[in-house]
């Protein structure tokens, strides 16, 4: 065999015989693995020979590559794109317009591009920025408060934060003003009384609210002095101090000293809305009230750690009015309240009567302020729990309000206005979720600077969202209009509002191919200029017709055109249309197309075939991101343009198929050809001609 001899010749080796089908890799082989390819060139069959790669030797030719062909077997007609796979009946379901998970992709308006995501991230970074430096600079501080004070309401009265120490309040009220008859503030003589009915109660602590900073009677004072003095706690108010944090409290520290009293500031915290919401650790270099009746009470320091770097801490209300078991300043003078009420208990005494004007207007007020008793008591329950209540790191809030200003953004990347603000709302929500839940877990953070950037993000989201709406929107008018008239483009962007599908759905449809008879021969003997008018003036006329008579040219092909009737606007007469518009292309467009030739000087008589078929079809747009084309695939697709083709051999400018026939209203004018054999078709084809 010469074959074997030059084999031998070059040093390879013998061949063993001719191939037959497919040849496994001897690496595969011997791994036992599938042979993934199929050796293209039919030749003298020679083992592997792993030298080959080391010298530089070609391992083979490459396949020539197959051209493509549909379910039948049948070559794909060019120009008409690649035949219809076969489609099982879940796909064809999964295909219908606005169903999810289609073959076809549906193009909508609004589909996040990467300019689009940019300019989305870009408003959600605005708009957290915004709210961060408007939170920065305390313009929302008001806002902040309300969404506290709103918290405490929907929480309400929880007596189990009265601490681990139980409290109760002695008031001096109107029922004490009417009893005792005299101007406040009374004698002293009232408070040693009170002071020893405490005593003997075997109260844990009193925490005295009313400031002995001035003389009265030296018998008075002397009373209330050993009253103090008997009682084993006691913390008394102070408000005035010196530049050491000293008061004149029962006449300085001396006396107080001796008595074993301590003082504690009284002052309080005053918001810009007037709402009392926090207390100080220490005011004027002297502990506040609340802190020192603490440690007073429990004999151990209070750590200052919870406090924040300003020294203040937010109150954890009890409770509104009366939340802390009160009792009437007069009842206790006489007696009327019994020891047990009182024992075990740090007692707050104090003016709640509203006409001597110590209240103060608090998240749990109601409308209604309370005393400064009782501020003062939900105070000291603050410090005994070691100040829950705090506010959440600054970081935790940052990536609040960051999360937030995303959420519209995030939305606005695949859905409407809607859907937008469909996502606004649950991110509100979600805000609000967030902030009670922590609160619950004794953490305030912020919602105020979250919603803001959610609202933000909202409107900035909603009017990008409309920007490239209306861009994309212009940008399919634009791509559709090259296919279909304007009114049609209008009818079909009208009926589907913001959403135009155009990928991907299975439709009824005739489509239409026209060509040039005798195009070569014609250009040849023509200059290329005269020879791009012909083509201009017939491809020009025959373009009109396709929109005059409602259908979607899909393109130019050569010397031809393609064009679908029924897709993408749904039109039941569409083989009417097509059938119209092929007479009119063979008739009076062509003899239009004639007079403008030999106006443009070129006296040439032109012959067109146009072939016409009907039947299911999957029509949507192809090609990639950057550059799509509309155009329609199928078998009827296919047939239209064999019939092009077979118009030349039997003589007829319009062949249509018998599909087309079957959907006309009125068949009236059209000669039947019998059955014809149709290249790539295992069968044959009823004809039908067209005058």
């Amino acid at each position: 065999d010469p074959c074997e001899e030059a084999a031998a010749g070059e040093g390879r080796p013998a061949a063993l015989g001719r191939r037959e089908g497919r040849l496994p890799h001897p690496r595969l082989a011997r791994h036992r693995v599938r042979a993934r390819h199929a050796l293209a060139r039919r030749g003298p069959l020679r083992p592997h020979d792993p030298r080959a790669r080391l010298r530089g030797g070609r391992r083979g030719p490459r396949p020539r590559p197959r051209p493509p062909r549909d379910a039948a077997g049948r070559r794909a007609v060019r120009g008409a794109g690649p035949a219809a796979p076969p489609v099982s009946r879940r796909r064809l379901r999964a295909a219908r317009p606005g169903r999810a998970g289609g073959p076809g992709r549906t193009l909508r308006t609004g589909r996040a591009g990467p300019e689009r995501r940019r300019i989305l991230a870009a408003v959600a970074v605005v708009a957290a920025l915004v709210a961060v430096a408007l939170g920065a600079l305390g313009a929302l501080e008001d806002a902040e408060r309300s969404a506290l004070d709103a918290r405490f309401e929907l929480r309400g009265t929880d007596p189990g934060r009265i601490g681990p120490v139980p409290l109760a309040v002695v008031g001096i009220d109107d029922a004490t003003l009417r009893r005792l008859d005299e101007r406040f503030p009374f004698s002293r003589v009232h408070h040693a009384r009170v002071l020893d009915r405490l005593r003997a109660a075997r109260v844990r602590a009193v925490a005295y609210d009313v400031e002995f900073s001035e003389q009265t009677t030296p018998a008075a004072d002397d009373a209330l002095i050993e009253a103090i003095d008997a009682v084993p706690r006691i913390v008394l108010a102070g408000f005035a101090t010196d530049d050491r944090g000293r008061t004149a409290i029962l006449g300085g520290e001396e006396v107080q000293r001796a008595v074993g009293a301590r003082v504690g500031h009284v002052g309080v915290l005053i918001d810009g809305d007037g709402v009392l919401r926090r207390f100080p650790d220490r005011t004027a270099r002297l502990t506040s009230f609340p802190v020192a009746v603490a440690e007073h009470a429990t004999g151990r320091r209070v750590d200052r750690t919870p406090f924040a770097s300003d020294g203040d801490a937010l109150v954890d209300w009890v409770g509104g009015e009366r939340a802390v078991p009160t009792y009437s300043f007069a009842d206790v003078l006489d007696g009327r309240v019994p020891a047990s009420r009182l024992r075990g208990r740090i007692v707050v005494v104090g003016a709640t009567a509203p006409s001597l004007k110590d209240v103060r207007s608090t998240p749990m007020d109601g409308g209604s302020p309370l005393s400064g008793p009782e501020i003062q008591a939900d105070a000291i329950a603050t410090v005994l729990r070691g100040v829950p209540l705090r506010e959440s790191p600054w970081p935790v809030g940052l990536l609040l309000t960051v999360l937030a200003a995303a959420v519209p953004g995030i939305a606005g990347l695949r859905g409407r206005a809607f859907g937008v603000l469909l996502a606004a709302t649950a991110g509100a929500a979600a805000v609000l979720v967030v902030a009670w839940a922590a609160f619950s877990l004794d953490r305030v953070v912020p919602v105020a600077e979250p919603l803001l950037a959610l609202g933000l993000g909202t409107l900035g989201a909603v009017a990008a969202g409309s920007a490239f709406e209306a861009v994309e929107r212009r940008r399919t008018r634009e791509i559709f209009a090259r296919f279909v008239s304007h009114d049609v483009v209008d009818d079909v962007l009208a009926r589907t509002d913001d959403e135009v599908r155009l990928g991907g759905v299975r439709v009824d449809a005739t489509i239409l191919f026209c060509d040039l008879r005798g195009s070569t021969a014609l250009l040849e003997e023509l200059e290329p200029e005269r020879g791009i008018v012909v083509l201009n003036r017939f491809l020009g006329a025959m373009g009109d017709r396709v929109d005059a008579h409602g259908g979607t040219l899909v393109g130019y092909r050569g010397d031809g055109l393609m064009a679908v009737f029924g897709a993408p606007l749904d039109q039941p007469d569409h083989a009417d249309r097509a059938v119209a518009c092929a007479r009119d292309m063979a008739g009076p467009a062509l003899r239009r197309c004639h007079e403008l030739l030999r106006a443009d000087g070129v006296d040439r008589e032109l012959r067109i075939g146009v072939g016409v078929a009907s039947g299911p079809v999957m029509a949507g747009n192809v090609g990639s991101e950057r550059r799509m084309e509309y155009t329609a695939i199928g078998d009827a697709a296919n047939v239209a343009a064999r019939l092009e083709g077979l118009t030349k051999h039997h003589g007829r400018p319009v062949l249509v198929a018998t599909g087309t026939v079957q959907r006309l209203a009125d068949p009236a004018g059209l000669d039947p050809l019998g059955p014809v054999a149709v290249r790539g078709r295992a069968g044959t084809v009823e004809v039908w001609a067209a005058g």
